[in-house]
C-alpha cells in the first residue's frame, strides 16, 4: 500500500485520502464492489459512499471490516484507523453548516494553490467585510446577527492565505463586471482597497479582465481550481451552479480547465497593471 501522506491536511482531505486508500486496496486484491458487498453483506450504496468519500463521519468498524477482507497487515490497518479518526474530526467550518453548504471549504483549507475565475462576484478569499455583508443581504438574509455570522465565517475562511505557516497561494482572475456591480461608494472603496492590499502579498496574484479588452475565450461559468502539495492527491475543479455544485477530477477535465485558465490569464491585465488600475478606482 502506498504511503499515507495526509497528516497535514484538513479532515476533508484526510477523508478523501482514506477513501482513495480503500479503493486502492480493493483493486490490489482483485475484488469488485459487488463481491465486497456480498462478502460483508453491505448495500451497494454504503460501499459507494465510502469509496467516493461521501460518508459524513468515517467509521472505524467499517474500515476494519474492509482491511480484514482485503488482507491488510496489522501495521497498515492501524495507520488507516488512525487516518479514520483524524478524518472524523470537525473542521472549524462545521459550526457554520448554515453558511457553507458543502465540503468545498474543507477541500480549500487543504489546498496548496488555488486558481480562481469570477465574472460577477469578488472571489470569496478576497472579499472585504462590507462586501460580504452586502452580498449576504442580497441573498435574502436580513437579520443583523445572521449577517455577522456569515461575515465572521467567510473572514475565517480567508485565513488560509494569511496564515504564517505555508499560506495557500492564490491566483485570482476577476472580470471587471464584478467591480462595476459594487454601487455603494464606501463598500466599493473598502473592497478595492482590500484587493490592492491582498495583492501585495507574495502568495497572492490578482488580475482583472477589463471591459476595454473586449471579448475573451471561455466567457462562461466561474470556477476554482485546487492544487495540493501531496502528489498523490488529485487536483479538483469546483463549479458552483444554481442547481448543484460539481467537483471535477478526471485528467481530461483538469487539463481543459488548466488550459482555460491560461487563456484567461493572457486576456487579463498583468498583476502590476491591475494594481495600478485598481488604485485609480479609489482615488
Amino acid at each position: 500500500m502506498s504511503a499515507i501522506q495526509a497528516s497535514d491536511y484538513s479532515p476533508t482531505i484526510k477523508k478523501r485520502a482514506l477513501s482513495r486508500k480503500l479503493v486502492e486496496l480493493r483493486e490490489q486484491c482483485g475484488m469488485t464492489t459487488s463481491q465486497v458487498c456480498k462478502r460483508l453483506q453491505w448495500s451497494p450504496s454504503k460501499l459507494n459512499y465510502i469509496e467516493k468519500a461521501k460518508w459524513v463521519e468515517p467509521k472505524s468498524d467499517s474500515v476494519t471490516d474492509l482491511c480484514e477482507l482485503y488482507g491488510v497487515s496489522a501495521a497498515d490497518t492501524e495507520a488507516l484507523i488512525k487516518l479514520t479518526r483524524e478524518a472524523r474530526q470537525r473542521g472549524w467550518w462545521r459550526k457554520y453548516n448554515d453558511v457553507f453548504r458543502d465540503d468545498f471549504v474543507g477541500l480549500e483549507a487543504g489546498a496548496s494553490e488555488i486558481l480562481t475565475f469570477e465574472t460577477t462576484l469578488i472571489p470569496g478569499l478576497l472579499q472585504a467585510p462590507g462586501y460580504i455583508a452586502t452580498v449576504t443581504r442580497i441573498a435574502g438574509i436580513q437579520d443583523d446577527s445572521e449577517v455577522k455570522r456569515h461575515v465572521d465565517a467567510r473572514l475565517q475562511r480567508q485565513e488560509i492565505i494569511t496564515r504564517k505557516s505555508a499560506p495557500c497561494r492564490l491566483h485570482a482572475l476577476i472580470d471587471e463586471n464584478a467591480l462595476a456591480r459594487i454601487k455603494d461608494p464606501a463598500i466599493r472603496a473598502e473592497q478595492i482597497g482590500h484587493l490592492i492590499d491582498a495583492s501585495t502579498s507574495p502568495n497572492v496574484k490578482v488580475q482583472v479582465l477589463r471591459f476595454t479588452s473586449g471579448l475573451y475565450a471561455g466567457t462562461s461559468e466561474p470556477f476554482a481550481y485546487l492544487k495540493f502539495s501531496d502528489v498523490l492527491e488529485r487536483d479538483i475543479v469546483y463549479l458552483e451552479t444554481t442547481v448543484d455544485d460539481r467537483m471535477l477530477e478526471e485528467d481530461d477535465e483538469l487539463q481543459r480547465y488548466r488550459t482555460r485558465f491560461g487563456q484567461l490569464c493572457g486576456a487579463a491585465q498583468d498583476a502590476a497593471a491591475t494594481s495600478a488600475y485598481l488604485a485609480t478606482m479609489i482615488e
